[in-house]
Formats: structure tokens, sequence, C-alpha cells
């Protein structure tokens, strides 16, 4: 792992709405049937956090990815899931499936250098963290579905050809004009070395086709196009802890495993992943550290605003609020009664007409510029009512801060033991009797008066019944509020993790847990069986700086994910879609259109793959093609005659017809009539669309930034919509929302290249035959193909319009 490399940092899950920021990701945990941090329901710690049934109809739960780079340093992957035996009603006995597959990742978390040369010279403070993502499928499920992708930690260099039926070509050297060694049918399994670049070396022919002959030395000859192999990855052992001598590198949203089934001895089976971090080093002192260290880093890296309670005001939203009549510091408001800090992430992805700059002339020849932002479902007053509206960032009022301050975070050093908690815990919910209120008033009162009380400012803002007890009710409230969840998120705890099994301290609770008559409580002997089932530390302890007792810095993973993610990393300007889009007359409604391009990719850019210069450049050379010079998102039928005829196959074969509805002369006048007749006749009776008289060609015509067309696409990016960005939009019976919403005319063009994979070809090179395979995709029989090449060469290699995004 390059310990002097900045880590990227994802999400184990996407969300299913578009233009998710890090504080709607944590309010969204709120959705869990359980598993909240820091605490359970029972008093004791919970380190880390579940997502679950309940969090599923907002996140993508189908794949869980890796939070940060870093590197795979343990796994475990159950053949079957072990079965726990309640005893059940009647009697009978309950066997519930537990999944103690896991993946242990250990990253690096430096600060980034100073940009201060006649400073002195030191080592940027570092932290080692590790990311634990719990309960993961068994090896039954990858059997039953061998479809699915498999960790490529696995290890092995074992693939299956994976062509579409074709054969496999192997070629003499790394590229599309090496000539044809042989070629390998669809199945044959090989071993290759890791790719450089398109195409990897041949190793072995496993069997499914014959192997070239082999040269001197005893290698075989080729090369394969690795994007036709799959992985074939196994795990080295089932049903055992596997410690890996190195660690294999794993980055940022590639793929940890699936979640695996889970089932407590009161619930049903659901698919389950809890997400832990935690760090082994001295966290206080590296906070430390990371605070002095912040404090001379450029202010480029303040990407935090602080709002302060009783400081900064909403300013309600009015319909004449507008970039040329911005709210003003003397309107009306509302004023905000808690803190929040809010990551840039948030502000840069709000909408086009969400953001406005206000430029006053300050002294000399400078220029004070006002940021307004409308932001909802954020703010309270002072009587925890919700408020929304605009906000302005004001020297002095508002603060800008860098993640590696570590603003408003505190840490708690737990010294108890499990028995005073749950004795605690118990006690306080009123479930013990006077005889055991006696026997355990000792660990009742040290846990009344342990750390655990430290954290006096957590339950005055969560414990709604001030029983200083956390419940899995008032946890889901607190998370609800983002000025609430922000409080539980900047805890850090240190205790012994539940992982490192400690028969002691879990025989402890026997007489507490004991049913009446003090007769041995036969869910609870169960339930020590499956944690000592569970239990992985001791496996690690000792080996790549896992502690040998146990004891650990517990963070919320979805919280500190948050705070140092780079969700819109790129920025995009208007200026930059204008040189796209030379043609664009200067106007207020053209700002507004390209501002929404701006945002939406600015702060989607990894999620839509426009992640870099040569996606973007590939991506806007395709659609300034399709709505031309002048960003026209709805298709325009204005054509002559003979245009007609060359354009669509229905006039090629009725004339007369392109001569009744094409303009005549230079007049370039076509009635929206004729306009509605030339789409009903060139686009009727194909992919879904009804006959002439049905209307559907007009009513399907191209629209959106690349001229999504027929009612089939339409009904197609309906069902991708829900699926990706979350909302179920009917296209098909509201079409017009292609042109005049634009939040919806770029998410078509976004569909379009996500759903044929464009970005795939796009990283492919700068070459026009790269152009060339994308125009294919997008329309095979356009006669455009060099006008695309040359757009794309203005854009990328002429005027670098993304060079500096």
């Amino acid at each position: 792992m390059a310990e002097d490399t900045p880590i990227n940092w994802a999400y184990p899950f996407p969300c299913r709405g578009a233009d998710v920021d890090p504080l709607r990701y944590l309010t969204n945990m709120a959705k869990a049937k359980s598993g909240y941090y820091p605490t359970g329901d029972n008093g004791l710690w919970h380190g880390g956090v579940h997502f679950d049934e309940g969090t599923a109809d907002v996140f993508d739960q189908s794949s869980v990815r890796c939070i940060a780079d870093g590197e795979v340093i343990a796994y475990r992957i159950d053949e079957n899931y072990p079965l726990s035996e309640f005893i059940d009603e009647v009697p009978r006995i309950k066997r519930a499936p537990f999944s103690t597959g896991f993946v242990l990742v250990r990253h690096r978390l430096r600060l980034p250098p100073l940009d201060d040369p006649a400073g002195p010279a030191s080592e940027p403070p570092a932290l080692t963290l590790y990311s634990l993502y719990m309960h993961l499928q068994d090896w039954a499920g990858y059997r039953a579905k061998p479809e699915l992708p498999r960790p490529a930690f696995w290890a092995g260099d074992t693939y299956s050809v994976d062509t579409r039926g074709d054969d496999l070509i192997v070629r003499s050297q790394p590229s599309r004009s090496g000539a044809e060694v042989t070629r390998l049918a669809k199945g044959t399994q090989v071993r290759v070395e890791p790719p450089a670049g398109e195409y990897c070396k041949l190793v072995a022919v496993l069997g499914g086709s014959p192997a070239p002959v082999a040269g001197e030395g005893g290698e075989l000859p080729g090369y394969l196009a690795f994007k036709y192999l799959k992985a074939l990855n196994e795990p080295q052992a089932l049903d055992q802890v596997v410690v890996l001598e190195q660690g294999i590198p794993i980055k940022a949203g590639e793929l940890v495993g699936y979640p695996g089934l889970y089932q407590n001895h009161n619930s049903t089976a659901q698919p389950l992943l809890h997400l832990e971090v935690f760090s082994c080093d001295d966290v206080p002192g590296f906070i430390g550290k990371s605070r002095a260290w912040a404090s001379r880093l450029p202010d480029s890296q303040k990407t935090l605003l602080k709002v302060y309670k009783g400081a900064s005001k909403l300013i309600a939203h009015r319909d004449d609020i507008s970039p040329d009549n911005p709210p003003k510091l003397s309107d009306s408001g509302s004023q905000i009664g808690v803190d929040l800090i809010i990551p840039q992430a948030l502000l840069d992805g709000l909408p086009a007409a969400s953001k406005i700059q206000v430029k006053t002339p300050g002294e000399g020849s400078t220029t004070n510029t006002t940021h307004w932002w409308r932001l909802g479902g954020l703010f309270a007053d002072e009587n925890d009512n919700p408020i929304d509206g605009w906000l302005a960032e004001q020297d002095l009022i508002t603060t800008r801060h860098s993640p590696w301050e570590w603003l408003d975070f505190q840490w708690v050093k737990d010294t108890g033991t499990p028995l005073e908690k749950l004795a605690y815990s118990l006690n306080a919910k009123g479930l013990l009797d006077t005889d055991e209120r006696h026997n355990y008033r000792a660990q009742i009162s040290k846990a009344d008066g342990g750390p655990i009380m430290s954290l006096a400012r957590l339950y005055e803002i969560v414990d709604n019944d001030k029983d200083s007890v956390l419940t899995g009710n008032e946890m889901r409230a607190a998370l609800k509020k983002p000025w609430q969840a922000q409080v539980l998120g900047q805890l850090i705890t240190r205790y012994e993790s539940e992982w490192f099994w400690n028969k002691a301290k879990w025989d402890e609770l026997d007489r507490l847990l004991a049913d009446e008559g003090g007769q041995e409580n036969a869910v609870w002997e169960v339930e020590k069986k499956r944690i000592e089932k569970l239990s992985w530390w001791g496996e690690l302890a000792g080996k790549h700086g896992v502690d040998e007792e146990g004891k650990a810095w517990h963070f919320q993973a979805v919280s500190l994910v948050g705070s140092f993610i780079k969700v819109g990393r790129i920025n995009i300007t208007i200026e930059m879609l204008k040189r796209v889009f030379e043609g664009l007359q200067d106007t207020d409604e053209a700002d507004e259109l390209l501002g929404e391009i701006a945002s939406q990719i600015n702060a989607n850019c990894e999620k839509y793959k426009l992640d870099t210069a040569l996606r973007l450049s590939h991506f806007f050379s395709q659609v300034r093609q399709e709505i031309g010079s002048k960003c026209r998102v709805v298709e325009d039928f204005t054509y002559s005659p003979e245009g007609l005829k060359g354009t669509f196959r229905y006039f090629r074969l009725n004339p007369e017809e392109a001569s009744t509805y094409g303009y005549a002369g230079r007049s370039r006048f076509v009635s929206v009539e004729n306009q509605m007749a030339i789409a009903n006749r060139a686009y009727a009776s194909r992919y879904d669309n009804g006959d002439i008289a049905s209307g559907d060609g007009w009513r399907y015509r191209g629209r959106g930034l690349k001229h999504l067309t027929f009612k089939s696409n339409y009904s197609d990016f309906k069902i991708y919509h829900k699926g990706f960005w979350g909302e179920d939009v009917d296209f098909v019976q509201s079409p017009d929302l292609l042109h005049e919403d634009y939040k919806y005319v770029v998410r078509s063009g976004i569909y379009f290249w996500m759903s044929n994979s464009l970005f795939v070809e796009a990283d492919k090179g700068a070459d026009g035959s790269v152009v060339d395979a994308i125009t294919r995709i997008i329309n095979e029989a356009t006669d455009s193909y060099g006008k695309r090449r040359e757009n794309f060469k203005r854009i990328f290699e002429v005027e670098e319009v993304f060079k500096d995004v």
C-alpha cells in the first residue's frame, strides 16, 4: 500500500436517488431496523452500522463495495451459513442462519502535504484504519449464481473466455493490430498475467480449446483482450479465517462481496451488512497532530461550512428570487436554532437554481462575493421546527474548515464491563426487580458514574425520555435529523471489540440474564455460541497492527466516509459548456440549462462515469452532434424536401409527401402542424410507436441531451430511472418532461451513456476510431461520423475544454 498517496473514498452502497450528499446518506441510515452507532438497545456499545431490509429502499444493496483505498488483510467465507438452534414455542426448534463471513481491509489515512517550502520539513501525520464488512454471502450463494462477479482479492489468475458467442482471438501483440495466433472458444479456461492496458499475456490454456504451440522457454505466444475474460477466483479456504501475509490492494468502490443472511431468535432471516471502521492507533494523539497540521493547509482544503446556532437565518424562498434579484440579509427569515456542518459536496450538488453569487465592489479593485444557497431539510429553529430557505455564507457568521480539523469530534475511552452496562440499562428500563437492583447495585452505580455518562451532550440531544439509555427508537428519531445525526457521527469510542472472544466476559452475564427462578437462559446460551463463532479478532491479534488485547477506537463509518469523500471532485463551468455549444445565445434560459448540466455532473461525476477529461470530451462531442451548437434539447423537424428524403426512409419511399411537408426555397419555415406530420410519418410503427394516426412519432420525438426517441426508449428510460435515480417518473405518459424539466434533460443523456457503457469505449483513448465506436452504438446508420470526430478533436485536443476540471 502506497503510504504517501492520498486515498479515495466511496460509499458501500450507491443511493437509489440522485444527487446524494453526505448528510442525506447519513440520515438515510435511520431506516435501518437495528444496528445503530454508538450503542444498541441493550446499552452495550455497537461499533458498526447495519444495512438491512429497512435501508434497501434507499440504497442499492446488491453488492458491497470497499469504502476506501487500502489492502485486504483477512477474510472468511462460510461454505454454508451456520445455523443457531433456538427453542421456540410449543416447543419446537427454530433454525436461524447467521453469516460469519467477513472481509477486513487496512487503510492508511495520511494528511495532504504542505505547500510551504519555507516551513519546517516534516512528515504529515497518518493513522491506520480498518474497515470491516461483516455478515457476507456464503460460498453456496456464489455456486447458486455463477454469473456473480467474484472479489478480486480471492486471488488466482484463472479466467474463462466470456464472449457473446464468438471465439476469442489470441493475438501476437497486445493490440488489435496484432496478427491472429489462434482462437479460443467461449468457456475456455485460461491463466493470464495481470493486464497492461486493454490486453493481457496468455500463460496457459487449462481446457476447452487447443493451446497454441509454446515457443522457446515454454512460453505461450499471444495476448487476449482482457474485457472478454471472466475471473474464476475462489477463496483460499472455507469456514476459517484467511490471514494474508501480504495485503492485497483494493480500491475504493471495488467489490468486497454480497450481503449475507442473518436471523435473530425473534426475527426472520434477512440480508444484512454490518459495516465498521476502527483504529488500534493513538487516535486522540493523531487528531491533535491533524488539527495542528490542518491550520497550515491552504483555504482550498476547507471543504466544510459550519453554521452556528442563533447566528444565521434562512430567508424564505420567493418566486421573484433569481440571480438578478437575489435575497438580501435584511429580508425577513427564520433564525437557525441548531449547529450544523455542511460538506461542500452537498453545496456543489445543489441545482443551479439553488445557487446564487452576489458580487459587490470591495476596496480598491477587489470584488466581494456572497454565496447564497437554497437549503431544505437541513435546519430547525430553536423550537426544533424544520425550516427551509436561502442561507448566506458570511464572514465571521459562518466559518470554513478542513475535515482534517475533526471539528466538534469527541472521544470516549470506556473502562466499564458489559455486566455494568447491561445492569444499568435494564435498571433504567425498569426490568430489574427489587432483589436484582440490590444484587447489582454496585454495577449500576459504577456505570451510572462511569465514562458512559460523559456523553451528557449526546443524551441531552438524543435521549427523549431522559432515562440515560439510547433506545433504537430514539436513535432512529435522532438520525432523521441532520443536526442530531451529525452529533452521533462525531463520536469516537474506545472499548474491547465485540469480535474479540472473551468467554469470561460473556459468562458474567449469565446470572443477570437468567430466567425466573434462576434457570439458565436458553436463548442467551445459544447466543453466546453464536458470538464465539462470529469472533475473528484472535486470529489477527498482533498481526497487521491489530491490537493483541482486542481494544480499538471506533468511528461512525458513514460519517467518516462523508467527511472525506470527494463527491464532486470535478468542476465543469458554464463557460466551459459554452465552448462546447459555440452557437448558443447568451440568455438566462441558456445559463439555466448549462448550469443544470454542470451541477448534476459535478455532483455525480463518479456515479455518471464522467470523471475525466477524456470521458467528458467523448460524452460532449456526441451530445454536441445530437443537439447541435445551439443546444436544442428537443428535436427540430425543419427540413427541406431533399433533407427529408435524405434523412428518413419514409420520405424516400413517399417523395411527394416530402414536397408537401418540407420547406420551399430559402424560407426555412415549417409550421408546427407540418413538423408533427413529419415526425408522425418518420417514426410511425417502429420501436413500439403506433401508426401515423396514433401521433406517437411526434409524442416520442427526440428529447434530452442525446435526443431520446421512440416509445420503447422512453419506456426503458422510465425503468432505468427508477432503478438508478430512485424516482418513479412516467416518461411514457409525460414525455414533455424530457425538454421542459432540465433535470430530466440531463438524466436522459446520462442514461444512454451509462446503460450502453459508453464510458468503457471512451477509456480506450483519444483516437478517431474510439469516437467511431461510440458513434456506432448511438446511431450506426448516421452520416455524421466525420463531424463527431471533428467535435471530439476540437473539444479534447484543440481547445482542451475540460483540461482543468
